[in-house]
């Protein structure tokens, strides 16, 4: 009969199966290590509350990354996809209507996209897409006040949340940290959780925009899903589940080439 494998060790040995192999059922892990269902459920318990591993659904995958890569790093980061996203966006945006424009480097992408629509009004949290807008023909800027993230020039919180919420826009454009293969919303802290969410419900149609970098990519703070926007752009096919929960939910996808 084999010797039990050490606590400690077990634990060790679990946070770089699931590093390696991804997300694993409880019951498999039980089975590989030859302990019951509830030491494993033990052992992802404290490995969570550790930060070491993250469970979901009944399985525990690798931990999160808790924060986010830096502006610079992540703006040459499939730039031809982000591209192809902004392209397709931009034939959807009539000229002079309202948009709010959420915060990363794909809605700076989008925002220059846009810089030959005339006598746009946008509303953003964001000061890259400032930045990028000022010459637009006829553009009228509305920037969100309160404390700026030097590290990514945005503002995002409590302050981004009133500020959209006193406006009302034709459409709003946003992106995410991350995107489950079911279509779970990610990102890396509440502060931009709450500044999606509230750009969301100002506008009329919600856009999401997800280059293929963050599909698969996990976040700290999962909140929402992908059919709950009028439309998905995306610049790769996205999983059958995916399709079919947008189906359901009469969510439009485009898929950029």
């Amino acid at each position: 009969m084999p010797r039990p494998v050490p606590i400690e060790n077990r634990r060790d040995r679990i946070v770089s199966l699931v590093k390696s192999c991804g997300f694993m059922a409880v019951e498999e892990l039980a089975h590989r290590f030859d302990v019951s269902v509830q030491t494993i459920r033990t052992d992802l318990r404290d490995l969570q509350e550790q930060g070491r591993i993250f469970r979901r659904h009944g399985k525990a995958g690798p931990a999160p990354v808790p924060d986010n890569t830096s502006y610079e790093k992540r703006e040459v980061w499939n730039r031809d996809g982000k591209r192809a996203l902004a392209a397709k966006l931009t034939s959807m945006i009539p000229e002079g209507c309202t948009i709010a424009i959420g915060t990363g480097t794909t809605a700076e992408l989008a925002a220059h996209s846009l810089t030959r629509h005339r006598n746009l009004t946008v509303l953003t949290n964001n000061l890259h897409v400032v930045l990028t807008m000022q010459n637009a023909p006829g553009v009228t800027l509305r920037l969100a006040g309160g404390t700026i993230r030097t590290r990514d020039l945005d503002v995002i919180g409590a302050d981004s949340a009133e500020f959209f919420g006193c406006y009302r826009a034709d459409f709003g454009i946003v992106s995410v940290g991350g995107m489950g293969p079911d279509g779970d919303l990610m990102d890396f802290n509440m502060d931009e959780v709450r500044a999606r969410r509230a750009l969301v419900q100002c506008c009329d149609h919600a856009i999401l925009l997800v280059d293929e970098r963050k599909m698969g990519r996990k976040a700290l703070c999962r909140d929402g899903h992908a059919s709950d926007f009028n439309t998905v752009i995306l610049n790769a096919a996205p999983s059958d589940m995916l399709q079919k929960r947008l189906v359901q939910n009469r969510t439009s996808l485009i898929v950029a080439s």
